[in-house]
């Protein structure tokens, strides 16, 4: 075989992939307030969660994906809900080291491989993650997973083992367990963690993101 460059380094979409499979945790940020994301991202990375993933519909999210690699360069900070090319490459020129997609989009999927960006795109039946799978997709959103929770995912898995599904919209701490022993990749967390209210403090987030870690730690 030819070696090439492409042959002897390891691309940017392997090396994320990767380091995600050594983790196999995300925390969902959603919330309208600037500051009181940062502080769940200083809080989920004080608890030892390396992927933290930066909803667009965050106030001021571009803004806040370049502080946040400022401030915590060893993190992976991703961008979620993007929709568009467009929102790809400002996510990008941000800084996001990663990107998450809500829905099948094998164009987007497409572009991002190209980029050499990872792209987790997201997928709710077996013929939407079978698309991205051929797509090339490394890791596929099962979004929103309560839809049908880890039965689903082990009905899924039965055909398509080899899909690497990372469920969101449904773990928490009473389930997460659940979904690891189904087959998911991984687990990207809303709930009480990205999802959690205006107000609570920096040390209980903190404490919260520790619980998932050692929850996830069982499973690595």
């Amino acid at each position: 075989m030819k070696l090439t460059r492409r042959n002897i380094i390891m691309t940017n979409i392997e090396k994320h992939f990767n380091e995600f499979k050594k983790h196999r945790l995300s925390t969902i940020v959603r919330t309208n307030d600037y500051d009181h994301a940062m502080k769940i991202i200083e809080g989920s990375i004080a608890g030892g969660i390396n992927f933290i993933e930066l909803t667009l519909t965050i106030p001021n999210v571009f803004e806040l994906i370049k502080e946040a690699r400022k401030r915590f360069p060893d993190a992976n900070i991703g961008a979620g809900t993007v929709l568009t090319i467009d929102d790809a490459k400002k996510s990008i020129a941000a800084g996001a080291t990663y990107l998450v997609d809500p829905v099948c989009d094998v164009e987007l999927l497409k572009w991002c491989n190209e980029q050499d960006v990872l792209l987790i795109a997201s997928g709710a039946t077996p013929t939407e993650m079978y698309n991205l799978q051929m797509g090339g997709a490394k890791i596929i959103k099962f979004f929103p997973a309560m839809i049908g929770g880890p039965e689903m995912v082990k009905l899924i898995l039965n055909p398509f083992p080899q899909f690497n599904l990372l469920a969101t919209a449904g773990p928490n701490q009473s389930n997460m367990d659940e979904y690891f022993k189904a087959g998911v990749l991984g687990c990207g967390i809303t709930a009480d963690l990205g999802g959690a209210p205006v107000g609570t403090s920096l040390e209980e987030i903190t404490e919260i993101a520790k619980k998932y870690v050692a929850i996830t730690a069982k499973y690595l």
